[in-house]
């Protein structure tokens, strides 16, 4: 497991955006410059490194001396159905932080249940953010996505999906 300290936070809210970019990358075919890449997109410098930054993190591009390219696993992905799109993303965020210590957290807790509070107070001192709430959006986009667990606005309570 990484060290919680070097463990890097996924920022994209959005999954389609890590789609999007996938499929800019098949569609060139071969590895593409960064610096080419953020000419053809239209979106901020920040955005586009926080994106390459999170598909890396996830194993589905290799950044490498300023080019990015698809990796196996990348083009697997955008070769799949929208159900094992689901499963893939499943099974690559039960590895990484802070979305396996969740997982743990889920397990080991009554019922499979935790209340939001709980939730953040564990998020805030194992894996601290400048932005929480934007952290907490992101982990439910992902876990909501891929069926790692679901979350109930009344109740304030994240389940882990067995």
């Amino acid at each position: 497991m990484e060290n919680k300290s070097e463990m890097h936070l996924l920022e994209t809210e959005n999954i389609g955006d890590i789609v999007g970019l996938l499929e800019i990358l098949e569609d060139l075919g071969k590895p593409v410059d960064i610096a080419t890449l953020d000419d053809s997109l239209d979106e901020e410098r920040t955005t586009l490194l926080n994106l390459l930054n999170d598909t890396e993190a996830l194993g589905l591009v290799n950044v490498s001396d300023g080019d990015v390219s698809l990796t196996q696993e990348g083009s697997y992905f955008l070769k799949s159905d929208l159900t094992e799109r689901k499963l893939i993303l499943r099974k690559i965020l039960g590895k990484i932080e802070p979305f396996s210590s969740i997982i743990g957290l889920l397990k080991n807790a009554e019922e499979g249940k935790i209340e939001k509070e709980e939730l953040d107070e564990f998020l805030g001192s194992n894996f601290p953010s400048e932005d929480p709430e934007v952290s907490f959006r992101v982990l439910l986009n992902w876990g909501r996505y891929s069926k790692l667990f679901d979350y109930d606005m009344d109740d304030e309570t994240l389940t882990y999906i067995v």
